[in-house]
C-alpha cells in the first residue's frame, strides 16, 4: 500500500509530470522523432496550463464553492460538537510556537474558536502522531493553542487519533453519532467530508476555510505562477482522495 501510496504522490504532481514528459521526449529523440517531438511538446504545454491561475482556478472551483459558507447568527441552532480536523503544526527548527502552525491550522482552529464563542458548543480536535517528529501528538498541540486562546479545559475533546481525513471521522464517530455537529475543516476538503456524514447518516454542518481560489471563473492568462502550480497539485490530490473514497465506498457495499 506505501508504494501505491508514493506512486499515485509522484503522478499528482504537476511539476513531476512536466519532467516525466520532457525525460520521456529525451529518450525517445534518437529513435521515435514523432514520439519524441509529442512529449517534448506535452511537457512545454502542460508546464504553461499547470502554472496559470485561471487553470488551478477551473480545478478547485468545484471543490471550493460548492459549497457555500452556512448563514448562522446567534439565534441559530446549537449545535452539539464543534469538530475540527487536523492540518500541520511544524515541529522542525528553533521557531517560535506560533511560527510552527501552518495558515490551514490556524484558519481552522479560529473558525472554530469563533463558533464556540458563538454557541458554547465543546470543540473536538482529532489527529494522531503525525508530524515531523512521530512523539509529538497534533491533537495534544491544538488542545494547548486552544488553551492560550482562553476556551475552558471542559470545552475541548481530543481523541489523539488521526493522519487522514477517514481516521480522524472514525475517531469522532462516538461523539457525532445521533449529535448534531458542526464541522470545520479547508473548502477542499468539505465535498469529501459531506459523503462520509451523509454515508453515516450524521447530521453536520459544515463550514469551509482556507480558500485557495476567489471563485471568480472570468477567463484570464498571466506569467507562469508557482501559486498555480501549487494549487493545481492541491486539487490534483483531492480529486485522487475523492476517486479514493468512492472506490472503497464501493468495495465495501
Amino acid at each position: 500500500m506505501d508504494i501505491i501510496k508514493h506512486i499515485v504522490l509522484f503522478f499528482i504532481s504537476p511539476l513531476n509530470l512536466v519532467i516525466l514528459f520532457f525525460v520521456l521526449g529525451v529518450l525517445l529523440s534518437k529513435q521515435q522523432g514523432c514520439a519524441a517531438k509529442t512529449f517534448k511538446f506535452a511537457s512545454l504545454f502542460s508546464f504553461f496550463l499547470f502554472t496559470q491561475p485561471y487553470f488551478s482556478d477551473l480545478l478547485l472551483y468545484p471543490l471550493e464553492h460548492k459549497h457555500k459558507y452556512p448563514n448562522v447568527h446567534f439565534n441559530s441552532e446549537k449545535p452539539d460538537y464543534i469538530f475540527v480536523l487536523a492540518c500541520y503544526y511544524s515541529t522542525f527548527g528553533d521557531v517560535p510556537e506560533i511560527s510552527r502552525w501552518s495558515e490551514c491550522s490556524m484558519q481552522r482552529n479560529i473558525e472554530a474558536f469563533k463558533l464556540h464563542k458563538m454557541t458554547g458548543a465543546p470543540i473536538i480536535i482529532s489527529g494522531g502522531n503525525f508530524l515531523h517528529d512521530p512523539d509529538v501528538n497534533y491533537s495534544i498541540r491544538a488542545k494547548d493553542y486552544f488553551l492560550h486562546l482562553g476556551v475552558e479545559e471542559e470545552s475541548l475533546i481530543i481523541t489523539k487519533i488521526g493522519s487522514n481525513t477517514h481516521e480522524e471521522f472514525v475517531s469522532t464517530a462516538p461523539y457525532l453519532r445521533n449529535s448534531h455537529t458542526w464541522v470545520v475543516s479547508s473548502a477542499t476538503h468539505i465535498r469529501r467530508l459531506q459523503k462520509l456524514f451523509s454515508n453515516q447518516n450524521y447530521s453536520a454542518l459544515f463550514f469551509p476555510v482556507n480558500h485557495h481560489t476567489k471563485g471568480l471563473l472570468t477567463p484570464y492568462i498571466t506569467l507562469p505562477s508557482s501559486r498555480a502550480l501549487l494549487n493545481t497539485e492541491i486539487a490534483f490530490y483531492e480529486y485522487a482522495a475523492l476517486s479514493k473514497q468512492a472506490l472503497f465506498f464501493q468495495l465495501n457495499n
